[in-house]
């Protein structure tokens, strides 16, 4: 099955065999690892695991130490959805004490999304639930198979580093 790549990718991925191996086996990947945690992280909570609030929480979380608090807009390019959508997501993460909105003092229109100490201990929580449910699937491997899946794990989080989704945002569409 030839792969026949659209204007927008550069020359040398269009040709190069490696490179639409490599793509086609990230698909792959992603799509079990998806449906994998999918199940395997369902956990009752204010907040789902899966979930985009999940993702938002995780977001404000991960501000570096002293950085100002994340606007509305900025959070919403970080997720990739629409104000609109962020504006309820984040309706229902303050109602449930999760996050909190701060206006800027010289702008009113200006505003901040900042997780709160209950967020944290949220996050905190399902964090070890994943943890203990990962722990609990990985028992079936042996510990040569466990080292080498550790080792794989480091080598692709190191070369994650440099991949950047942003480079062809195109929209997917199906036809």
């Amino acid at each position: 099955m030839g792969h026949t790549c659209p204007k927008t990718c550069p020359k040398s991925a269009a040709t190069d065999e490696i490179t639409v191996k490599t793509g086609a086996q990230f698909i792959d990947f992603t799509f079990h690892f998806f449906n994998t945690a999918k199940t395997l992280y369902r956990h009752e909570n204010q907040v789902r695991a899966n979930s985009l609030a999940f993702q938002a929480i995780l977001e404000l979380s991960q501000r570096p130490a002293g950085s100002p608090p994340v606007t509305m807009s900025g959070l919403a390019d970080l997720l990739r959805i629409p104000k609109q959508q962020l504006t309820k997501l984040v309706n229902d993460l303050e109602e449930k004490k999760l996050v909190t909105r701060i206006h800027d003092q010289a702008n009113r229109r200006k505003v901040y999304i900042s997780i709160t100490p209950s967020g944290q201990e949220l996050l905190s929580t399902l964090h070890q639930a994943m943890l203990d449910s990962t722990i609990q699937a990985l028992s079936v491997y042996t510990r040569d198979e466990l080292s080498e899946m550790s080792q794989a794990f480091e080598t692709i989080s190191r070369l994650m580093e440099k991949f950047n989704p942003d480079i062809l945002l195109m929209p997917l569409t199906m036809k």
